[in-house]
């Protein structure tokens, strides 16, 4: 029975011309994101710091003469720099913009009409040639993700209501279990976000290859594989979640306000997500690997950019799945104790209440 309701709620909403269309849509946008950085070299900052030592000043004192034409502000300090110049050197944390290496390069070759040798680089981490690409691929999948369990989730809630208001579910739950049913609901619907994902990553890998915009190596098919299973996680912990906010109300005029604390906890991911993509390595990034709410769409972006170790992962996949495990039959419960109320909505309290018989 469970695959008899996946199967119906699986062809149902394929067949539907605004998810062929959405589809459509989110496929053209993935060829774009991928391909921009590495044809148009966006996402370049324009405002830099440099620290020079006394041999090296005229060189950095240069640059902030010639910034203007780099559509740059350079500020020279010892605080917090960019780079640093010293001895014919540009030393760095990261691989610095090639934008501000350029600058520095011409300003060097212009103080010397006797040509000097070009600035040497040296970055303490090693550098990524595919950084700007891997950043843009980052973003996007928390978008990808963000959309994804947003839509699944209240594509879920959305069917529980329709089935209650139409007393469809009377007649289903004559046949089949109220946990089967909702089973073959959310395996249904996520077996169809699943392909989805697929899809996007399979033709968002080749737009990759074919424009040259990143090295599509074992690493990145690995991270965008973790990726497809953060969703899966995502989806399993939320979809039970909103399944729950379906069977709460009658109707769907009132599944808006049943559904939006959980759509805030998707949106509050969706900052979060940026936030972590700016800085994966900070306490944000590694807090957030461990609250179910959230690691599903900031885990993937640090994945890609390769700053989430082993570990962290392995932990966070770990609490995911403790977490869902704990929620699905809690949700199982509640949804088969109040799916035939009728009436008002009723109240989670009372919900859990009604569960717990």
């Amino acid at each position: 029975m469970i695959r008899l309701v996946a199967r119906r709620e699986f062809t149902e909403r394929i067949r539907e011309r605004s998810f062929l269309i959405s589809t459509g849509l989110t496929l053209v946008i993935v060829v774009f994101v991928v391909a921009l950085p590495a044809l148009f070299g966006f996402g370049d900052p324009s405002e830099y710091r440099i620290s020079a030592d006394a041999a090296s000043r005229d060189v950095a004192e240069r640059a902030a003469v010639l910034d203007e034409r780099f559509d740059a502000v350079v500020t020279i300090t010892d605080s917090k720099p960019d780079v640093t110049l010293s001895g014919g050197v540009i030393r760095a944390e990261e691989e610095p913009d090639d934008k501000l290496v350029d600058l520095l390069q011409v300003a060097n070759q212009q103080l010397d009409a006797n040509g000097p040798p070009p600035l040497r680089l040296e970055t303490t981490e090693p550098i990524d040639p595919d950084r700007d690409a891997k950043a843009a691929v980052a973003f996007f999948t928390i978008l990808i993700l963000y959309g994804q369990l947003l839509t699944y989730g209240y594509w879920v809630a959305a069917g529980v209501v329709e089935e209650k208001s139409s007393r469809v579910i009377e007649v289903l739950l004559a046949t089949i279990r109220p946990k089967d049913l909702l089973a073959g609901k959310v395996i249904g619907l996520g077996l169809l976000g699943l392909g989805q994902m697929l899809l996007v990553a399979v033709l968002g890998l080749a737009a990759a290859a074919i424009t040259g915009a990143l090295d599509v190596d074992g690493d990145l098919l690995g991270a965008v594989a973790l990726s497809v299973v953060w969703f899966l996680l995502g989806y399993a912990f939320y979809a039970s979640a909103f399944a729950v906010a379906g069977a709460l109300v009658p109707r769907q005029e009132e599944l808006q306000t049943s559904t939006t604390p959980l759509t805030m906890l998707i949106l509050i991911s969706l900052f979060a997500g940026f936030i972590v993509t700016g800085d994966p390595d900070g306490t944000l990034a590694h807090v957030c690997a461990f609250i179910p709410t959230t690691a599903p769409i900031t885990m993937p972006g640090r994945i890609i950019l390769g700053a989430a170790p082993a570990w962290e992962i392995v932990a966070s996949v770990a609490v995911m799945v403790a977490a869902t495990a704990a929620l699905i039959p809690l949700a199982g419960r509640i949804y088969a104790a109040v799916v035939l109320r009728t009436g008002s909505a009723v109240k989670l309290s009372e919900a859990l209440r009604l569960a717990r018989r």
